[in-house]
């Protein structure tokens, strides 16, 4: 392994031991959605600024009353069988988790265009993808059944839903505050994050690469499908799924998926 690699996994593995809070979700939950939104909570209410706030932790640099707060994916799911994903949490005994789901059939549909179009992770068709081992759907159905299996062994554990977050914004933002511990935010800042972070003013943040981040930026500005905001819908996948693969897709969930999931899909 390069030396770069070995340090590199070296730090990622400190900072998860440090932090204090952790927001977790499978890929293509909306994660990045809600770390700015929290970014521009915390640099309204305090009256700070960061060059990176797609990395909550380093508001702490600048707010020291603030957690350790750290957003990942816990083990990279994404490119697992669902024999190799990781069933220990211990190591979130006495922390905070924020888990962040969505329906796995958008995630499937997300999942698809991020491995294709904006990265060179898979090279089938959507169909071949929706029955792919490695990362699909039953990967991220298993990802969430162990953490429902799992939800007590954090101090605190929050779920939280993407579609629940169309529904309602401000509110679900003001959860997530909360949970954080962050106090006396005013409404008026949690409006001014959920407007700064509205699907049309991401993408214009994306397009013109604002924030300086591969995270947040087009792999073509022409071509939609390699953005990271590229619809922000909820039940897309409605849009790209054949009847089958839906039914196939609906089947698993019916049959796997744990119920304190089951209710945000149907």
């Amino acid at each position: 392994m390069a030396k770069w690699r070995w340090y590199a996994r070296l730090r990622r593995e400190w900072l998860k031991r440090t932090a204090d809070i952790h927001i977790i979700s499978f890929p293509k939950c909306g994660r990045t959605w809600l770390v700015l939104m929290l970014a521009k909570v915390i640099e309204g209410h305090y009256g700070v600024s960061s060059r990176n706030p797609l990395k909550l932790r380093r508001y702490r640099d600048k707010v020291r009353s603030l957690p350790r707060i750290l957003q990942h994916h816990d083990g990279g799911p994404e490119f697992q069988r669902v024999a190799e994903l990781e069933r220990d949490k211990s190591r979130y005994r006495g922390r905070k988790v924020l888990f962040l789901a969505r329906d796995p059939r958008d995630v499937t549909i997300s999942a698809y265009f991020q491995k294709t179009r904006r990265n060179d992770n898979y090279t089938g068709t959507l169909k071949e993808y929706v029955y792919h081992p490695v990362g699909g759907i039953e990967t991220n159905i298993e990802f969430y059944n162990i953490w429902a299996r799992n939800r007590n062994v954090p101090a605190e554990f929050l779920l939280m839903t993407y579609e629940d977050m169309h529904q309602d914004t401000a509110r679900e933002l003001r959860r997530a505050v909360a949970f954080l511990g962050l106090e006396g935010v005013s409404d008026a800042v949690i409006e001014e994050a959920v407007e700064a972070c509205r699907f049309d003013n991401m993408r214009q943040l994306e397009a013109s690469n604002a924030l300086g981040s591969k995270r947040l930026a087009p792999r073509d500005a022409a071509d939609q499908d390699t953005y990271k905001t590229r619809e922000g819908r909820v039940g897309g996948y409605r849009d790209h799924l054949e009847e089958e693969d839906i039914r196939y897709i609906d089947g698993l969930i019916a049959a796997r998926l744990d119920p304190l999931f089951q209710r945000y899909i149907y």
